[in-house]
């Protein structure tokens, strides 16, 4: 949270976060301004919410796996709920965070080059990545498609 200005709330704040994020659940931290005071905030509490997948998502991922494709699911959610939810829909649970992917070039805008070869085999041997933006997603399945890799993605969003 950072905003509150007591470690001991924070690090329960945290804690708290964490014990929800494990089992799936998002969390929004809800505070305001200490008599409208701009740097002094006011822990009020969390938002929680689930955000469960569709009730024929786990048919889907069998029929497809049936096939011979392989599922991987990219979702911008954190990481721990990415791993529950990636648990619960039985695909795997090497979820990435996002800091090994490729970016596009900050000038051009273009993606990178030999992105498969750079960076396949570390996709392609993930279950899933977590806490990505729509760049990662794009680059992702671009990097899949450069290997013609029979892959369904499961795109979350953000």
């Amino acid at each position: 949270m950072g905003l509150v200005n007591n470690t001991t709330i924070n690090e329960q704040i945290e804690k708290d976060i964490t014990s929800l994020s494990e089992r799936g659940i998002r969390c929004l931290a809800v505070a305001r301004t200490k008599d409208g005071c701009i740097d002094e905030w006011l822990f009020l509490g969390l938002l929680t919410f689930l955000d469960p997948p569709r009730s024929d998502t786990m048919r889907t991922i069998q029929d497809a796996k049936m096939y011979g494709v392989a599922v991987k699911m990219i979702t911008g959610d954190h990481l721990l709920i990415a791993k529950e939810t990636s648990k619960r829909l039985m695909l795997g649970c090497d979820i990435m965070s996002p800091e090994l992917l490729p970016c596009l070039d900050p000038e051009t805008q273009q993606k990178p080059k030999n992105l498969s070869s750079h960076y396949g085999d570390m996709i392609l041997s993930a279950d899933g990545f977590a806490e990505v933006f729509p760049e990662h997603k794009y680059l992702i399945v671009e990097c899949l498609r450069g290997d013609f890799v029979i892959v369904m993605v499961i795109v979350m969003s953000l």
